[in-house]
């Protein structure tokens, strides 16, 4: 049985389950989800809607609300912060992976002492101070939340040590306490007004936040964190998260976490409703408008598109009877770069910009190029894909090349030996269904029903119950 087999048992399989989970839930209460998420990029937002996709499918009565990490800031920093992300991951993946490594202990000592900070952490906040400054010069006047910028500031200048040494010893404990308690207090402010049943989390900064308001007795809601990633980086351990949902049964809190067992739960990455059954190979390449019978070669970028322009040039210089089908997201410098590519390679290369089917691109594919999000991989596997990692953001990323490698459905590729790689797979049709059946196999099209069922299962559970599992 080859991976094009497979998939539809995998598929009829996770329809009868889920058509019996709906039966569950049907007629049940009107149970009210909060989903906390980040913007940078798409894949914590993805994830979250997809789990608000799966609650509404099982409880149609239900009500959710998303709040964005980044919304509970002022703006001008709140942009400052994006932006130094976007020139961290685009132009500097050495400085990403350094900062990444950082374990949580080194983060407490950076903001509880007067020591000089680590060159990787002094590097971002001096690119940041630069980006705030020139953004709050172009700002009209303070928008909502404006005295962040004065908070920033002083936070910065204690940091950076630009205040004597013994000041410097009681500012950055006093500063960050202060403004890590001002967006506890605005996330604080938005459940009292929504009054959630269940919190469930998608990236660890607001999982950080949660925790932190549980911890001060400010919260008894339950609370689940969704990992995004096939790793678990130990920022995300926090006493204050009742529940973890992971990739796979390789992913696991560190021995000395102190995270039960019982706390973790195997669910998969959330997907969004179109990967639960996913299309044909040749339904997907007659929706795209692409040749049936010539092999596919899909770049997907994402939401921040990130380098997709110089590997589609790479393969376009390569083997005439590929079609390229390139998936740029938001990022404008791309699209234009990939319009004048076009020009060269009509007949082969295709461009769209932002899509909500990726299930249909992933289908029309015979193999994946692209960057190692979480969810990319995880979509991937869904639809019997293997991934080629040509670039990588490492840091969290490197969980997920990692996993790729382990499971031989895919890894990263060095540039210069990335067209003769893809080559090998493409003209040995044998090799790369026995891959996609193992991708396939790995896949998992039911993860965001799974949390959707531990938020359902929190509500209905007695408080008591729930205070216990802590």
């Amino acid at each position: 049985m080859d991976g094009e087999e497979l998939l539809p048992d995998l598929v009829r399989s996770y329809l009868e389950a889920n058509a019996r989970a709906a039966d569950r839930y049907r007629g049940a209460d009107a149970p009210r989800l909060l989903l906390l998420t980040s913007s940078l990029g798409s894949g914590h937002v993805r994830a979250a809607q997809a789990v608000h996709a799966a609650l509404l499918d099982r409880a149609p009565s239900a009500s959710a609300e998303t709040v964005d990490f980044w919304s509970l800031m002022d703006e001008c920093v709140a942009e400052a912060g994006r932006d130094t992300y976007l020139r961290v991951v685009q132009d500097r993946s050495d400085l990403h992976d350094r900062l990444y490594r950082l374990d949580q202990g080194t983060w407490r000592h950076i903001f509880q002492s007067s020591k000089p900070l680590p060159d990787a952490v002094a590097e971002v906040i001096t690119l940041f101070s630069s980006i705030f400054e020139s953004r709050n010069q172009q700002a009209s006047r303070d928008g909502r939340f404006g005295s962040d910028r004065v908070l920033i500031r002083r936070l910065r200048d204690a940091l950076i040590g630009h205040t004597a040494a013994a000041a410097n010893a009681l500012l950055r404990p006093a500063l960050t306490v202060w403004a890590f308690t001002r967006l506890a207090q605005r996330l604080a402010s938005r459940m009292r007004a929504f009054r959630p049943d269940v919190i469930v989390a998608t990236q660890m900064l607001p999982a950080a936040l949660l925790s932190f308001l549980k911890q001060r007795g400010a919260l008894d809601t339950p609370t689940i964190g969704v990992l995004t990633d096939f790793g678990m980086h130990d920022f995300w351990i926090q006493p204050g998260i009742d529940s973890y949902c992971v990739a796979h049964e390789s992913v696991a809190a560190p021995p000395d976490a102190g995270i039960a067992a019982a706390r973790v739960r195997v669910t998969g990455i959330p997907l969004m409703p179109g990967f639960q059954q996913p299309p044909s190979v040749e339904q997907a390449r007659r929706q795209l408008g692409l040749d049936p019978a010539a092999p596919v070669v899909l770049i997907p970028g994402g939401g921040l598109g990130i380098g997709v322009d110089a590997v589609a040039a790479r393969l376009a210089s390569a083997s005439p009877a590929w079609q390229i089908a390139v998936v740029a997201g938001r990022n404008r410098a791309a699209q234009q770069a990939l319009a004048a590519l076009q020009t060269q390679h009509r007949a082969r290369l295709r461009v769209w910009d932002w899509t909500e089917q990726m299930e249909v691109f992933m289908r029309a594919a015979d193999v994946v190029v692209g960057k190692p999000g979480g969810l990319t991989v995880a979509e991937a596997m869904a639809c019997g894909r293997p991934l080629v990692v040509a670039q990588g953001l490492r840091g969290q990323e490197g969980f997920n090349v990692r996993f790729l490698e382990a499971h031989g459905i895919g890894g990263l590729v060095r540039e210069e030996g990335l067209v003769a790689h893809i080559e090998s797979l493409v003209s040995d049709p044998a090799r790369l269904g026995r891959i996609q059946q193992r991708s396939a196999q790995l896949g998992r099209r039911d993860g965001a029903e799974k949390i959707a069922d531990l938020a359902l299962e929190l509500v209905r559970s007695p408080r008591p119950q729930r205070a216990a599992a802590h």
